[in-house]
This record gives C-alpha cells, sequence and structure tokens, in this order.
C-alpha cells in the first residue's frame, strides 16, 4: 500500500474554514479511509492506501465541513523527491519556516513559468513551486496567493519545517 500525504487548502485560517482534525480523521474512517493521520491544525493528513484520496476527502470536506477546496495529494515517495530537489537547500537548513512550497493542483503553463521565475527567490519543478522568502513571509508580495493567481492555478503552501515532518512522520505509517 502507498502512504500519501494530503494538503488541504484554506483550512482553520483564524476563525474562517475550521476542520477540526479529530473529526476530519473520524469522517475519514467513515467514509472508508481508516488510519489518518494528522500534522498541525493546517490540514495535513497522512494515509496507508491503496483507494485515490483526494476525491474522498474533497467529498467528505463539502458534505461534513462545508469546504469546496482542493485537496494536493503527493505520495510520500514523491514527497521524499521534492524534499531532495530543493533549489534553496542552505536556505532551507537556515530558515526551515522562510523556504516553503506551493503544491499546485495540476501542472503550470510553460510561459506562466517563466514569467514567475524571473523572480529570483522562486523556482518551479513540476507541480510545485519553492519560494525562498529570505527575511519574511508577512508583507511579502512573492508569497503563495500571487504564485496562485500568476499560474491561475489552485495551491496550498507548507514551510520547509512542516514538509520535514510529514515526511519523518510518513515513514512509519
Amino acid at each position: 500500500m502507498t502512504v500519501w500525504i494530503a494538503l488541504l487548502r484554506a483550512v482553520n485560517l483564524g476563525r474562517r474554514n475550521k476542520v477540526p482534525m479529530a473529526a476530519l480523521v473520524e469522517r475519514l474512517a467513515e467514509a472508508g479511509l481508516p488510519g489518518a493521520r494528522t500534522h498541525l491544525q493546517s490540514g495535513n493528513v497522512l494515509l496507508r492506501t491503496d483507494r485515490e484520496i483526494g476525491p474522498i476527502i474533497g467529498e467528505v470536506l463539502r458534505t461534513d465541513f462545508g469546504l469546496n477546496e482542493p485537496v494536493m495529494v503527493r505520495s510520500h515517495a514523491r514527497l521524499r523527491e521534492i524534499l531532495a530537489a530543493n533549489p534553496f537547500p542552505e536556505a532551507a537548513a537556515e530558515r526551515p519556516t522562510l523556504v516553503r512550497v506551493v503544491f499546485l493542483a495540476e501542472h503550470p503553463a510553460t510561459e506562466r513559468v517563466k514569467r514567475l521565475e524571473e523572480h529570483d527567490d522562486v523556482r518551479v519543478l513540476d507541480r510545485e513551486v519553492y519560494i525562498d522568502y529570505r527575511t519574511g513571509v508577512h508583507g511579502n508580495p512573492l508569497n503563495a496567493a500571487m504564485v496562485s493567481r500568476r499560474l491561475a492555478l489552485h495551491g496550498t503552501e507548507r514551510n520547509w519545517a512542516t514538509l520535514s515532518k510529514l515526511a519523518e512522520l510518513a515513514e512509519t505509517m
């Protein structure tokens, strides 16, 4: 069986889009995905299954929590590849909360990627956008929302520390 990591978009942002992780795990089990684990409250779900989990999680979010947001799903093997491909390894080691990856729902158009990569702090590899925020995230015009707009795709962002922990947790699934 495959270990999957599902990255939920736009959950538990302040008072908006509340999804209690314990309730989500319970609903996923009822929907045929037992054994889910979560990490933090930002919508990180780990599962071991051979089922296609994105549509099932999306349906649970819609029916039980009233959210209609995309779910980005990557296998544990793919997450390891993403971590290994980091174009900013020194920055990730020094500033793991300021190096982030935006996980896209689809592959971006080549012409949009070229324009986005004019920024020195951005690299697009496959369906992932690596960003080195260098001095800070808040107030930075280069951010996940801007990336999503420029690529015309939905995405969700995670910092390097969280991704490293998800890879570690996936090893124990």
